[in-house]
């Protein structure tokens, strides 16, 4: 571990503090830092053990050796070797994660201090969990703002919780959904939405939120799968999907230091038109900046019919209007080969779209996994039938997944 700088922090902080960094190695960490995004996207934060040094008193100089070995075998437990770690003085460390961004950064930085106090103190107590946001790095300093630890726990608690839900208006939920419409066919349809949440499965904290539509005809009560979008008409795709964007707007996040992302699920067809990513960029209620900072677009229909070249246009077009643009993937032989070329910032794979049996579906995710690992920072299984399936789809090699959640809201459709 590098050599501890100049800086100081205190062990109560302003809400708002600039920390000068003087050691020549912690500012060649910020020069790479402030290259990337990370920083935007809420993956930096500083903890502290000064907690540990207050407790010590005269024996921190024997004992502080131990501290930073303890505290590097953590790191090395919970981070990826992407993932930045650095020591910018006697009790302050740097993070930065390449794998989780926002929240979910910052609960990961909270379990290794409350590891490492729990190790040296016996106990995290609230006021010794010195975890910051790093909000801006300019030349040789770095600004900070304290942590929500009550957004944490939210991230934290199990998916079944949803604990977000709760701060939704739900007069206003029951408006946005569920919703019906009558199909260029002529037929009825009815629109349900539900939240799921995407939990980063080495770390068991939401990573993002993510809205599911359920289409389902009223004439029979058959759901329509995203499989079979392609032969709806380009009116209905773009009805859901702008019906989809609506809803989510519930869940948008408004600090994406304090909030997780949003995925909302699209059609390619409709993305791939400019009034489509329009309409994504100029729903009611929401600015420009918090789609780009805050919600990724997940393209539910990419097939080997969908033109290479124009897939990496569309996602690279999408990808200056959100945080990231993932594809969803179909079981195949090479299940990679439509989406073969496309910067994506995710795969994802949807368990509900299919009618397999425990042990087959056991299957089918380990071969999805062994095809995808590798080829976009986060892989995601969704769907799955129920909590118990999150770690199944961790041993298989996935990086993320939610089972399936109904439907937030009951009741009639609203014409």
């Amino acid at each position: 571990m590098a050599p501890p700088s100049a800086a100081v922090m205190s062990p109560h902080p302003d809400p708002n503090e600039v920390v000068r960094i003087a050691s020549a190695d912690s500012r060649t960490i910020l020069e790479r830092l402030s290259g990337t995004d990370l920083v935007e996207r809420g993956c930096v934060t500083v903890i502290s053990v000064e907690a540990i040094r207050e407790r010590a008193g005269p024996r921190w100089e024997r004992k502080r050796d131990d501290v930073w070995a303890y505290v590097e075998r953590k790191f090395d437990e919970h981070l990826s070797f992407q993932d930045i770690r650095h020591r910018i003085n006697e009790t302050d460390f740097l993070v930065a994660m390449t794998t989780e961004e926002g929240i979910a950064a910052q609960a990961i930085s909270l379990k290794i201090l409350e590891d490492v106090l729990m190790f040296f103190v016996g106990a995290a107590e609230a006021m010794d969990l010195n975890v910051r946001a790093v909000t801006e790095i300019r030349g040789d300093a770095i600004t900070t703002t304290e942590v929500d630890l009550t957004r944490i726990a939210a991230a934290r608690e199990r998916p079944s919780a949803q604990p977000y839900q709760h701060e939704v208006d739900p007069r206003e939920a029951r408006r946005r959904s569920p919703i019906s419409f009558v199909m260029v066919s002529g037929e009825r349809v009815r629109v349900d939405f539900a939240l799921e949440h995407v939990v980063s499965l080495r770390h068991n904290v939401t990573a993002a939120l993510r809205v599911q539509p359920t289409v389902r005809s009223l004439r029979n009560g058959a759901v329509i799968p995203s499989a079979a979008f392609a032969g709806l008409a380009d009116d209905d795709i773009a009805f859901i999907d702008r019906s989809t964007l609506d809803y989510g707007t519930l869940f948008m996040p408004k600090d994406v230091r304090n909030d997780p992302s949003l995925i909302l699920p699209a059609s390619f067809r409709t993305m791939g038109g400019r009034k489509g990513r329009n309409t994504l960029i100029g729903v009611e209620g929401t600015r420009p900046e918090q789609i780009r900072q805050g919600v990724m677009v997940e393209l539910v229909d990419i097939d080997l019919g969908t033109p290479t070249a124009r897939l990496a246009e569309v996602v690279g077009l999408l990808s200056q209007l959100c945080r990231g643009v993932l594809a969803r993937l179909r079981p195949a032989r090479d299940a990679l080969a439509p989406v073969r070329g496309a910067k994506l910032h995710g795969l994802t794979f949807d368990a509900r779209e299919f009618d397999l049996d425990d042990d087959r579906l056991a299957r089918v995710l380990q071969a999805m996994a062994l095809q995808a690992r590798g080829k976009a920072p986060a892989l995601i299984a969704q769907g799955l039938a129920d909590p118990a399936w999150l770690a199944r789809a961790h041993a298989a090699g996935f990086t993320h997944a939610s089972h399936h959640t109904p439907p937030l809201t009951e009741g009639a459709a609203n014409p």
